[in-house]
């Protein structure tokens, strides 16, 4: 990472971009007449989404949660238990034996505290100073995070170790498919796979997760639905994720660069298939005028 953040700062985001969709995907990287679903969503990343003041809130791990109260939605946030903007001020003392600590401008910036009894205060401590200190968006080029300036350490409750994640793709207002996983947070072999809306399951494999082969729709799914197709709306594209825990869903986040805009797909065909999903023709026309 230290080598990406140099490199961040000598070379142009478009080069950089380019660079990692070669080593990663081992493709050329058209930003000018983009098709595919990853090439998209890299202009997307670099042209529309920093420039887009309720992105760069709504990928703010604390402050989206304001915008799902704004928009109706606040019985479904995870409960908080703490805000802070330094490591000293957290009262560790006032937290329960399980819990889970976050930074709101990157992804995967989690702690999860399964007993404090055993819990390394001092190395956890020590984590969360290197990641308030790191600029997220410089690492595969996600300036959207970069242009998150208040750095701030969460605490939600802990919902348990069987969570289930539903992922609702969006393009264009409209959620046209899900990506389901489980284990994805508690450092077990995850598992997952994309399904249609229905809960029939797509041909598309992710080579580095194991698979799962089915799913049954919980029975609030219509509600997980109808929630995704409300928050997706001020969007182009974005990916709406709850938790999953028993017979209750939370809202988990907006994502609008999964996987960096570099999500391999197996087969690929499936990257030009969700490419025609997603129209940005007005966008790439409106920026060419100014």
């Amino acid at each position: 990472r230290k080598i990406q953040v140099v490199a961040h700062k000598l070379f142009s985001n478009e080069f950089m971009s380019k660079l990692y969709f070669k080593i990663v995907l081992k493709e050329k990287l058209d930003l000018k007449n983009p098709r595919t679903f990853n090439e998209k969503l890299q202009w997307l990343k670099l042209y529309y989404y920093p420039q887009n003041d309720l992105a760069v809130k709504c990928a703010d791990k604390y402050r989206v949660r304001e915008y799902i109260k704004d928009k109706g939605y606040e019985n479904t946030l995870v409960p908080l238990l703490g805000a802070w903007d330094n490591v000293e001020d957290i009262d560790w003392d006032s937290l329960p034996n399980k819990f889970v600590l976050k930074c709101n401008h990157g992804c995967a910036y989690n702690i999860v505290c399964n007993d404090k009894t055993e819990f390394d205060r001092i190395k956890a401590k020590k984590q969360l100073n290197t990641w308030l200190k790191e600029d997220f968006g410089a690492f595969n080029i996600e300036p959207h995070y970069s242009n998150i300036k208040k750095h701030k350490i969460t605490c939600e409750e802990f919902l348990g170790d069987n969570l289930v994640d539903y992922k609702f793709f969006c393009f264009n207002g409209v959620p046209r498919l899900i990506y389901v996983s489980v284990d994805m947070i508690h450092d077990r072999q995850a598992k997952m796979a994309f399904f249609n809306l229905d809960g029939s399951k797509i041909n598309l494999k992710r080579d580095d997760y194991a698979s799962i082969e089915k799913i049954e729709l919980p029975s609030f799914y219509s509600e997980m639905l109808e929630m995704a197709s409300d928050l997706c709306k001020d969007f182009p594209f974005v990916r709406v994720d709850f938790f999953v825990t028993g017979n209750k869903y939370y809202f988990a986040e907006l994502t609008f660069t999964p996987c960096a805009c570099m999500m391999p797909f197996n087969p690929k065909e499936k990257d030009f298939e969700w490419g025609e999903l997603l129209n940005i023709e007005n966008l790439i026309k409106r920026r060419g005028k100014n």
